[in-house]
């Protein structure tokens, strides 16, 4: 089952593989940022819905809204800003949305996965 330290860690790894696609796309981001943003994020999930119980897994948690968070990353993925703070927001935003999606998929693969909808 993953812990706290398994989404940390899976969140900075997030950050390294963004930060290269930064790179990859001429992006001149700090690789920190990258890395801080996907790893913030990657616990953001637990923070929203702590685990007091064996079911707290619930909207924010579910298949729903990583299907919602998707198909918002791919809106901002699209978006090609003019101005350096436009590029910054997006891939900061890409970061994030990484991120939070590490730590679904590792919610995803223990015994109780994600649940399709959750309570809201």
């Amino acid at each position: 089952m993953a812990n706290g330290a398994d989404h940390i860690a899976a969140g900075a790894l997030t950050g390294v593989a963004m930060a290269c696609y930064g790179q990859s796309q001429s992006e001149n981001v700090n690789p920190l940022l990258a890395i801080g943003a996907s790893t913030v994020f990657s616990k953001l999930p637990d923070w929203i819905e702590p685990a007091t119980n064996p079911h707290h897994r619930q909207f924010f948690h579910s298949v729903s809204f990583l299907a919602m968070l998707g198909y918002g990353l791919k809106k901002a993925y699209d978006w090609k800003p003019n101005d350096k703070e436009g590029r910054l927001l997006r891939f900061l935003t890409l970061c994030a949305g990484a991120g939070y999606i590490s730590h679904l998929v590792l919610d995803g693969l223990t015994p109780r996965s994600l649940p399709l909808l959750g309570k809201v």
